[in-house]
């Protein structure tokens, strides 16, 4: 393959993940960067000696947790724990809670992924209490507490850190090393606020219901870290920053979570209404015979859109056919190791795959515009990730240090300019 031709599938690889405000980490990724760098900037030209410092670690620091400690623990965990017990990781446990939906599975399974759920109700030949079904659920569950611990924990050692850097500052220039005032400080800091210390200890995210959605999506995974960082952060701030720490993580849902979605629908349907549809992955947009693939699949379009059962339909469907090449390119269906058959090991979103097929015949009414939607569709990725990353890394750290202004009279961090004063008063009492 030519080194262009590997540039531009690559390049097309990329968009397709930052067109994904579903289940995809790379929009947040980018977001995260780019807000990060500029918020880290954004307090180094306007405000406090410290608060750019502070910034830089806290947020790069948690940022690469937040991100990317979830999905690599569980990839530890699935390479090294998983094949001991003789289990296959990328077998999607959620399969075993439709009864029905699963005799069907078992039924147009091939190859090893028949042997798996051949296997499912025998006892595991490793730990043989309890039936290769039990491992499944249960490993899945201890992955995903394992992994959120783990990072939680580590979220939480960056935000002591961040803090202690600032102490360490503050000793240095005043040359009292002998004095261990951080400690006090956010021992303080903690006791003046004794009902919010308490709630932070006694509550417990309840995942009844939900649990699987949390477990499952990746950006899911990071709402519970993000919660994690909301508390500590609100947790260890010190007392005069705690305002404007409630003010920025309030930001970081609405805008990086809340309004990502909506922001896509909103383009979504601008769209359509210039007769440039956008809503296909990138990885079928951006296709050479993109026209040429949705005429050959037209006949299975429709039989999709009049089957029963879509699963069962898909698997008897070759594999190699038009439609398997767009639905694979949407995300919505992979095929076994050997691309022989349907792979069934994850669960199959119907009523997601009939929304493609109205896409498709969208993207067909309206081919002769392909190019424009093609412009529009990176257009609206890149301003959907600036939209956040703007707001986040420069509107909001500029309101922040407005507000100081307007409560302190200054654009110094008003809890480091507390901890100063307070640390060169109890020097004089030395």
């Amino acid at each position: 393959m030519k080194i262009s031709a590997l540039a531009t599938q690559n390049s097309i690889k990329l968009l397709s993940g930052l067109a994904n405000n579903d289940d995809s980490l790379a929009a947040m990724v980018i977001k995260d960067w780019i807000g990060d760098g500029a918020t880290v900037y954004t307090y180094k030209k306007n405000g406090g000696k410290d608060d750019a410092r502070e910034k830089a670690i806290e947020e790069f620091g948690t940022g690469a947790i937040w991100l990317f400690a979830i999905p690599a623990i569980k990839k530890i965990i699935d390479f090294a724990i998983y094949p001991l017990f003789k289990l296959n990781s990328k077998f999607d446990p959620r399969l075993l809670d439709n009864k029905e939906n699963l005799k069907t599975i078992s039924k147009i399974a091939q190859g090893e992924e028949k042997a798996l759920f051949d296997n499912l109700n025998n006892f595991n030949p490793v730990l043989k209490k309890f039936t290769n079904a039990q491992m499944y659920k249960g490993f899945a569950i201890g992955k995903f507490a394992i992994a959120t611990s783990i990072a939680a924990f580590a979220l939480g050692k960056i935000i002591k850190y961040k803090q202690k850097t600032t102490t360490d500052r503050i000793k240095k220039d005043n040359k009292a090393d002998k004095i261990s005032f951080n400690s006090k400080t956010i021992e303080n800091a903690v006791n003046e606020n004794k009902k919010f210390d308490k709630y932070i200890n006694n509550s417990q995210i309840s995942f009844k219901g939900g649990l699987s959605e949390f477990m499952y999506n990746p950006i899911k995974n990071t709402m519970i870290l993000d919660g994690v960082i909301t508390a500590t952060r609100l947790k260890e701030a010190r007392k005069e920053e705690r305002l404007e720490v409630a003010f920025k993580e309030l930001c970081q849902i609405v805008f990086i979570y809340g309004l990502a979605k909506p922001i896509q629908l909103g383009f979504e349907k601008i769209g359509e209404l210039m007769k440039t549809p956008i809503k296909l992955d990138p990885k079928n947009l951006f296709t050479n015979n993109l026209k040429e693939l949705i005429e050959q699949a037209k006949p299975s379009i429709n039989e999709l859109k009049n089957s029963k059962n879509i699963v069962e339909t898909l698997s008897n469907t070759d594999v190699k056919s038009p439609i398997m090449t767009l639905l694979q390119n949407e995300g919505l269906i992979s095929l076994t190791k050997d691309k022989k058959a349907l792979s069934v090991l994850k669960p199959i979103d119907e009523s997601a795959i009939k929304n493609a097929l109205n896409n498709f015949e969208n993207m067909q009414d309206n081919i002769g515009n392909l190019k424009q939607s093609k412009i529009f569709k990176a257009v609206a990725v890149i301003a959907n990730i600036l939209i956040a990353a703007g707001i986040m890394g420069v509107i909001q750290p500029k309101l922040t240090i407005l507000l100081r202004k307007i409560m302190y009279g200054t654009n110094e961090n008003p809890a480091i300019a507390q901890e100063e004063k307070r640390y060169k008063n109890e020097i004089k009492l030395l």
